[in-house]
């Protein structure tokens, strides 16, 4: 199985309502960009993030792993494969992490917002883009999409040095 290059380039990508939220990142810890694109249903999304597949050429697009109890909407399953069979077209490999990874690697046993308060405390240049502390009637503010598409990218990086699951 091949191993993780030593500075890969990582895009991640989490769909949300409105389009989908980004993070590219230098392993092992050098985030080159972030942030969120809007988009139309099906094809918008996908025209977008192939000018982000051409723009940033990454070694693998990390993805939202749905078969792993995931509670996604049929729009966001469909996005989500979709990405998959552009990014393989395209010659990039494909791997997906769980929200569940997500929070067992950054804040086991706490919430999302602890997750986006200890990926801000490892890349700093999020720290002034933490969302607030969701209340239960609240709905969950647009930010936090980029650091969900960030704990993905860091649990793979996080995981480099075990082989990849070989998605191709």
């Amino acid at each position: 199985m091949p191993t993780l290059p030593k500075n890969a380039i990582f895009l991640a990508i989490d769909p949300t309502s409105r389009g989908f939220a980004f993070v590219v990142l230098e392993a092992p810890a050098f985030l080159v960009d972030w942030g969120s694109r809007t988009a139309t249903m099906g094809k918008g999304v996908v025209r977008k993030v192939d000018e982000l597949l051409s723009r940033y050429q990454p070694d693998v697009i990390v993805l939202e792993d749905l078969e792993a109890g995931a509670r996604r909407r049929v729009r966001a399953r469909e996005e989500i494969q979709a990405i998959e069979r552009l990014a393989l077209t395209r010659g990039v490999r494909v791997e997906r992490i769980s929200r569940l990874g997500v929070l067992n690697a950054f804040a086991p046993g706490k919430s999302k917002y602890e997750v986006a308060v200890r990926l801000a405390e490892i890349f700093p240049a999020l720290t002034n883009r933490i969302p607030r502390k969701r209340k239960t009637w609240t709905p969950e503010e647009a930010r936090m999409s980029v650091f969900d598409a960030l704990g993905f990218a860091a649990v793979l990086v996080k995981q480099a040095s075990r082989p990849f699951s070989g998605r191709r």
